[in-house]
């Protein structure tokens, strides 16, 4: 059977600056290339973030010997009651994992900001190290994108099957954790950190191999347009090995994990 990437991505212009809207990926099979793209177009033309003035659409063939098999990271919610409250748990999380406390606010303060010079969104992710505040992806205004990602479609119906209860079995919830769980399977990446920037959700998370993928409840304010995301990488890493590996290896979540969703 013959599997395909398939990419969108939008923006607009402001001031002579490309501004990121949205982005979706998928890897299906040739029979399903004509619908997806259409509905990949839908999403990026009646975004709530704006019509965009660009759409990139790439369809790509994927070699199924190069697809690498990810369990899925197990779920599980934070509540909090306010952005501040969130940021306090995003920092402990991270800490958590092995970030240092340097970094943990330095990233929360950026994706605050705008992680592009001038506070703008960025299309991609920020690397940082996890010991000390300093950014190493090597174009700040681009950032790293991860790509060629998707989830083995019976896999994906028993998680939405096994979790449907919660309320929270969507696209944007199931894509953030087929994208999370790539990167932290990386060797190289401690944590994630993210939150969207879609002005009306505010819920961001916390993903690592220690804990999984934790979603808080408020990590912006509802109206922002100000999201991004943050990857926390080792000391000593090879960055450019690790830009091919999260941009250009296919990746496909073919397994549950023993638990898909834990009480907090």
């Amino acid at each position: 059977m013959s599997l395909f990437s398939v990419r969108m991505r939008s923006s607009r212009e402001e001031q002579g600056t490309p501004v990121h809207i949205s982005g979706v990926e998928r890897i299906v099979a040739e029979t399903d290339l004509e619908r997806v793209a259409a509905t990949f177009v839908q999403r990026a033309m009646q975004h709530k973030n704006g019509t965009p003035d660009f759409v990139n659409l790439s369809i790509e063939r994927v070699c199924p010997e190069e697809i690498m098999s990810l369990e899925a990271l197990p779920i599980q919610t934070c509540d909090v009651e306010d952005v501040e409250e969130g940021h306090r748990a995003a920092h402990h999380l991270l800490c958590e994992a092995g970030v240092s406390s340097e970094s943990a606010n330095f990233a929360i303060a950026l994706l605050k900001a705008g992680p592009a010079p001038g506070g703008r969104v960025m299309r991609g992710a920020v690397l940082l190290d996890a010991e000390q505040p300093i950014r190493m992806e090597p174009d700040p205004h681009r950032g790293v994108r991860v790509s060629k990602l998707d989830w083995e479609p019976s896999v994906l119906e028993s998680w939405c099957n096994g979790i449907g209860h919660l309320g929270i079995a969507r696209p944007r919830v199931w894509e953030a954790i087929a994208l999370a769980s790539k990167v932290t399977a990386q060797p190289e990446v401690i944590a994630e950190l993210c939150w969207s920037d879609d002005q009306s959700y505010i819920t961001g998370y916390v993903a690592s191999q220690q804990f999984g993928y934790v979603r808080v409840t408020h990590l912006k304010p509802l109206g922002s347009l100000i999201g991004g995301r943050v990857f926390f990488i080792r000391a000593g890493t090879d960055i450019q090995s690790l830009i091919s590996r999260l941009e250009k290896q296919p990746a496909l979540v073919d397994r549950l994990p023993t638990r898909p969703y834990i009480e907090l």
